[in-house]
């Protein structure tokens, strides 16, 4: 069995031990803490790369979509007699197509009118 004497300078002794366990700690940890940066800057960098290239179509249709509706904002009464000769123009198609329908049932019902309205006299 050993006897060890304890001094009173055993807890400064400790605590120099401690901080030079720290700074070998610290120094250790610099180390490794570029080379993980390092690490994580190459992995990193191609998937931050692909996420800006994947956010780059929504972030594009989004400020499409917002300034077309700043500038429609700003003239609208412009656009909204453009959209009103636009619907018109599509539209009359479909007018003529009914006018063209209904036009015999309406000579029919004139003569048909005017007719009765004769044999009545």
């Amino acid at each position: 069995m050993s006897t060890r004497t304890l001094t009173m300078n055993a807890p400064e002794l400790a605590l120099a031990n401690l901080e030079a366990a720290a700074e070998k700690f610290n120094a250790a940890t610099e180390n490794m803490t570029a080379a993980t940066k390092t690490v994580l800057m190459l992995a990193g960098a191609p998937l931050l790369g692909l996420v800006l290239v994947l956010a780059l179509p929504i972030i594009s249709v989004a400020l499409t979509a917002y300034y077309g509706v700043k500038l429609m904002a700003a003239r609208w009464a412009g656009i909204a007699g453009y959209a009103k000769n636009v619907a018109l123009f599509l539209v009359s198609p479909f007018v003529g197509l009914a006018y063209i329908t209904a036009l015999p049932f309406v000579g029919f019902g004139t003569l048909a009118y005017l007719a009765v309205k004769a044999a009545r006299k």
